[in-house]
């Protein structure tokens, strides 16, 4: 495993990465540890069908566990839609993924922690 900040997958690898026993792993790790339990979103419980939202592609492949954030599908799709107008945008009003998650907090009236 490489040093934070320095990705072992690329993007263009990323849909076979996160297919992987290593992805798995690192889903394992999370799900095992004291994080929340929860959407980072809307704070929806826990449910098989969530997804781990990266907040920054520049650990993959060497993520830390507070890299990635729990969502419901919605939500996740809410984060992409926000990041994706984001990116059409100058200046960029969320500052990519991990502000976008912060502020599909905000959208559905929830307040930030």
């Amino acid at each position: 495993m490489s040093s934070p900040g320095m990705a072992t997958v690329s993007r263009a690898g990323y849909y076979e990465y996160i297919r992987s026993d290593a992805w798995r792993a690192v889903r394992r790790r999370y799900l095992q540890s004291k994080l929340p339990k929860h959407c980072a979103v809307c704070l929806k419980p826990w449910e098989n069908s969530f997804v781990f939202h990266h907040k920054t592609y520049k650990n993959l492949g060497c993520e830390r566990l507070m890299d990635i954030a729990p969502v419901c599908r919605p939500c996740h799709e809410l984060i992409h839609k926000l990041d994706h107008h984001s990116k059409s945008m100058s200046p960029k009003p969320y500052g990519g993924l991990w502000g976008a998650l912060k502020h599909a907090r905000r959208v559905v009236n929830r307040p930030q922690q």
